[in-house]
């Protein structure tokens, strides 16, 4: 004669309620994590203070200087090839570049690849915006990046408003965009 252990059945019971409850935290902390404000990542005096200013070359061959875009806003995004995060946001950035055209100047300036191979990713990718090279990554020490992607919300005046760490979803671009006065 088997008796059946009816304490098993609570054992499966309970791992399955566990792993259920594991599960849905899982997915709230990963939403909460997407959703989550700007990560000021340099020195407190950075925000509010005067974008230190650069010169790189862009993908072209010309330089481009940060000063000369004063009195127009800028979005600057450093990034890297082997950045997952920052090629699933470069669709985003690259349409934020076409919806706003001479009002808000969108950079992406990449930090570490070589010539060659920022130019086969962009056009595997079919990628169009206005790309800088800073292979030594002198730019990127002294913006004090300390990952990828980072973006940096400059207003017209040239003054850094947010210092964002991480893939941007469109409710964050739009927030931080508008303090930088674009609407």
């Amino acid at each position: 004669m088997t008796k059946k252990k009816p304490f098993s059945i609570w054992i499966v019971i309970t791992l399955s309620t566990v792993i259920c409850m594991i599960t849905v935290l899982s997915l709230g902390f990963a939403k909460l994590l997407k959703d989550r404000q700007p990560v000021f990542v340099a020195p407190s005096q950075f925000r509010g203070s005067p974008a230190p200013d650069f010169s790189l070359p862009s993908l072209n061959g010309e330089n481009l200087k940060l000063s000369d875009l004063r009195g127009k806003a800028v979005l600057i995004n450093f990034w890297a090839i082997w950045c997952d995060p920052c090629k699933e946001e470069m669709p985003l950035l690259e349409s934020l570049s076409e919806e706003y055209g001479e009002e808000l100047a969108v950079i992406a300036i990449n930090e570490g690849d070589s010539v060659v191979e920022a130019e086969n990713f962009l056009e595997e990718e079919n990628i169009k915006l206005m790309v800088l090279l800073d292979e030594g990554r002198e730019i990127g020490e002294k913006y004090k990046i300390g990952g990828y992607p980072t973006s940096i919300f400059i207003d017209k005046e040239g003054i850094i408003q947010a210092i964002y760490l991480g893939e941007l979803s469109q409710k964050q671009l739009k927030s931080n965009l508008r303090l930088i006065g674009i609407k």
